[in-house]
């Protein structure tokens, strides 16, 4: 559970939902931040396209999600919208609505007073609460204890549409229960609707990716001019710093598995999985890839480029040439390092002679 909570952190980063010091400017921190955030009424997710926002720290409802709060009703004639609620009503104007992605928002204060309402937004799960009921308002306090027990960022996957290695498709973590102490369940909804149980004591690895990753990823990376660098690929079907294209990154269809998509010379794409472990999929991305020529960059000779793309390591190399083509060894020592069972001697910085014991 750890490693989740370390990518959901990274997460955030991408999404803009937190920010490192000192970054922005003066004029940007004036600007309203509008932040997605997950509803809820009664305990149970609203799973619909539009989201409740928070603005600068206040939250604000979708119209549409607003008429479905038990014991409000939404009118729109020509002189505007008017909500009503058993304590009144109330015509949107500037003071109690916002204008967001073309869709009317209703501050969620305003609803407070408008309806025998009760609610709260949860900063750890980025989720707000809406109950008008004694059994509404048991659930959603039984899951926000839940959250309060998640450990680090967790809570934040909590009504968001994510992706799974090993699981297809989109899926919706629709809530969270808590069994004990050390032990808490996503509840998840799959595409076609179905319920099933995520175990988080069993989940360890970074396994849980958001279209937001995949968005980030194709930002960066998307068209550009690759040499694939084989010692950091299992069973590669590449030729050592073959050039190619990044072409895309996708949820496999058949597993759930992140790929990224490479496209060689001849136009045959390869789809290559993103280690689910890596703390930092970009970071795994420029593991595997160099984006300027490696031959170039290093002035590497024809003949000593010949043996890198082969992965032979041979005399005369200096330690980046061997770096190159064998990658990372296992172990290094004063005058040689180790790559299973060939130990490879240097003398004055370049390769003297290679052992196979």
């Amino acid at each position: 559970m750890k490693k989740l909570a370390l990518w959901l952190t990274t997460l955030l980063l991408v999404a803009g939902l937190v920010y490192p010091g000192g970054t922005g400017t003066a004029a940007a921190a004036a600007a309203p931040a509008y932040t997605e955030i997950a509803t809820f009424i009664e305990g149970q997710l609203i799973i619909s396209p539009a989201k409740s926002v928070l603005v600068n720290g206040s939250a604000y409802v979708p119209v549409k999600l607003a008429g479905q709060i038990p014991g409000f009703t939404v009118t729109a004639d020509a002189a505007g919208i008017t909500l009503t609620g058993s304590k009144g009503s109330a015509k949107l104007n500037k003071d109690n609505s916002i204008l967001y992605k073309s869709s009317n928002y209703v501050a969620f204060k305003t609803l407070l007073k408008l309806g025998a309402i009760d609610g709260k937004y949860a900063s750890s799960a980025i989720a707000l609460f809406v109950w008008s009921t004694e059994d509404g308002k048991n659930k959603s306090n039984s899951m926000l204890y839940a959250i309060s027990k998640l450990p680090g960022t967790m809570g934040t996957a909590l009504g968001k549409k994510v992706y799974l290695y090993g699981h297809p498709g989109s899926h919706w973590v629709k809530s969270v229960q808590y069994v004990d102490e050390y032990n808490q369940n996503f509840v998840m909804q799959n595409e076609a609707g179905t319920e099933w149980i995520l175990d988080l004591n069993d989940f360890v690895d970074n396994t849980m990716y958001y279209s937001e990753n995949i968005d980030y990823l194709k930002y960066y990376y998307n068209g550009q001019t690759v040499w694939v660098r084989n010692s950091e690929l299992s069973n590669s079907p590449f030729k050592n710093f073959e050039k190619a294209t990044v072409a895309n990154f996708r949820s496999n269809p058949v597993n759930g598995n992140l790929e990224m998509i490479i496209r060689r010379a001849n136009g045959q794409e390869i789809p290559v999985e993103i280690d689910p472990t890596a703390g930092d999929y970009g970071d795994y991305v420029e593991d595997i890839l160099f984006f300027k020529n490696p031959q170039t960059t290093f002035k590497i000779s024809d003949k000593m480029w010949k043996s890198i793309r082969e992965e032979r390591a041979v005399s005369g190399m200096t330690i980046t040439e061997l770096l190159l083509a064998w990658g990372e060894p296992d172990e290094v020592y004063d005058g040689y390092v180790v790559y299973g069972r060939q130990y490879v001697y240097f003398l004055n910085d370049k390769v003297f002679s290679i052992v196979d014991l």
